[in-house]
């Protein structure tokens, strides 16, 4: 039985990719994630084209997940955006993080269950982090459907939903609503009332 990595967070921590962790050590289901990770990653990162994040096992230093996120914007269909604003916050796009890689150790995966779970919370942390300074209303994903077909489940009990402007390819881009807009939260007020 897999263990809930949740149950073990004290043992892992989020870290910021710099030389010296044994990225070669990190075996994913994807080939291409592997690549990115140990090729490509670090010099992104130095280009300001992304940031990559490692979940690190405190224990023995691996790799156990990572994360490349990116700027981004998103533009909503009319319905959405009467969901989310009223009518004072119309625009063509909206400010957005992206996380353009995802993947974990399938070494891990077969020990512990909702490391990618874990990931997005961490994503959310760092969206929060970002909004000290910047506006970053959604967290974006283009699920790879063409690897992995389940990957729009997964992101959806995370709770994101599709971009309905967009049309899928290989990927299905979606987003996650990471501040709850005033409809929301008049809504919730009521019910406590």
């Amino acid at each position: 039985m897999k263990l809930d990595i949740l149950d073990y967070i004290d043992d892992f921590s989020l870290v910021e990719l710099t030389n010296g962790y044994r990225l070669e050590d990190f075996e994913c289901t994807i080939e291409e994630y592997k690549i990115f990770l140990t090729n490509r990653a670090l010099s992104h990162q130095e280009l300001n084209i992304s940031r990559t994040y490692l979940l690190i096992s405190k224990s023995n230093s691996d790799v156990v997940a990572y994360m490349s996120l990116i700027s981004d914007s998103i533009k909503l269909k009319q319905d959405e955006k009467i969901s989310y604003f009223d009518d004072s916050a119309y625009f063509p796009s909206y400010p957005s993080m992206k996380i353009a890689k995802l993947a974990v150790d399938k070494n891990y995966s077969t020990n512990y269950k909702n490391i990618g779970t874990l990931m997005i919370e961490l994503s959310k942390g760092i969206a929060a982090e970002v909004n000290e300074s910047i506006a970053c209303r959604f967290i974006t994903v283009d699920a790879d459907v063409e690897h992995h077909t389940w990957v729009t489940n997964f992101y959806e009990k995370c709770g994101f939903v599709p971009n309905e402007g967009y049309k899928p390819k290989s990927t299905i881009s979606m987003r996650l609503n990471i501040f709850p807009d005033s409809v929301e939260v008049e809504e919730e007020r009521e019910e406590i009332s």
